[in-house]
């Protein structure tokens, strides 16, 4: 029961705290895949000299993470950066907290990488055996303690999933069941329909709005979505109605109020034969919360 109040993070993070006074270490971290964005980043730390280790991409074969992502073993600097034939610059999370010595062991899940966990020095200090055996004894913990709460969480998830996962998919479906060949959906971007279920509503409440005004505005009119991805964080939302349409500026400017609640951007061309409206977002600043700080992860 304790663990479940704490969460995973609250796990961890206390699993992190231990470690540091056990070894007398000076600094925690882990790192763990980002389903959504597809990477991996440090997302806990203890002794931390601030929050930029949250921004650090890992990148596989790169810096002490990434090293450990690819070896799938222990990555040990004992003098940084003096025993390093790498640039310095691929070591940043070493940079940026000031260390000077460091072990990165894998948590491996049946042969997947789960996440990395890194203790630390901001002084020289050759980890002994013991110790690095001990290191690996806390990623196995902590694996565990991932584990465990990804059991008790699986049922309430799947419930979830399967009451909000597909509201934009079921909208697609309906719409395209009521207007036939009329409408026409290319959703080359998958990431649109895991976002929260209110967020999801919202675009839907956009969609609703256009398909209306543009079946008011041409009898018969014809409209193509395009959904599509643009970078790691960016998607697109391409919509051309096939026929030139004259937006009105009071139906233009709400629906520019619809894109900018969600922090998007929207623009439209138009020439003879088509009006093309293209709304541009974001992940991060769709998520009302960063998915690390779910109660499970």
């Amino acid at each position: 029961m304790k663990n479940e109040k704490l969460g995973l993070k609250g796990i961890l993070n206390k699993k992190l705290q231990s470690t540091v006074t056990e070894l007398n270490a000076d600094f925690s971290a882990i790192a763990f895949y980002d389903p959504i964005n597809l990477e991996f980043r440090w997302r806990l730390a203890v002794g931390s000299l601030n929050q930029r280790y949250t921004s650090i991409v890992v990148r596989s074969g790169k810096g002490i993470a990434g090293r450990t992502l690819k070896t799938k073993r222990e990555f040990i600097i004992t003098r940084f950066p003096e025993e390093l034939q790498d640039e310095a610059i691929e070591f940043p999370i070493l940079i940026i907290e000031e260390l000077k010595s460091a072990v990165a062991v894998p948590l491996l899940l049946q042969n997947q990488m789960i996440g990395v966990l890194l203790i630390g020095q901001r002084s020289y200090r050759e980890f002994g055996p013991n110790e690095v055996s001990r290191i690996k004894e806390v990623a196995e913990e902590m694996l565990a303690s991932y584990i465990q709460e990804r059991e008790v969480a699986r049922p309430a998830l799947e419930d979830k999933k399967e009451n909000q996962k597909s509201a934009l998919s079921r909208y697609f479906i309906e719409e395209k069941t009521k207007r036939g060949d009329k409408i026409k959906f290319i959703l080359l971007d998958q990431r649109i329909t895991l976002l929260p279920g209110e967020i999801q509503q919202s675009f839907i409440s956009i969609f609703q709005y256009l398909f209306d005004f543009a079946s008011w505005a041409v009898a018969d009119s014809k409209v193509k979505v395009v959904i599509e991805r643009k970078s790691d964080q960016q998607f697109s939302i391409e919509i051309d109605t096939q026929t030139n349409i004259e937006i009105p500026p009071d139906t233009f400017s709400c629906l520019a109020d619809r894109v900018r609640w969600l922090k998007g951007s929207i623009e439209v061309a138009c020439d003879n034969e088509k009006t093309v409206l293209t709304m541009n977002f974001f992940l991060n600043l769709l998520l009302s919360s960063n998915p690390w700080d779910r109660s499970h992860y």
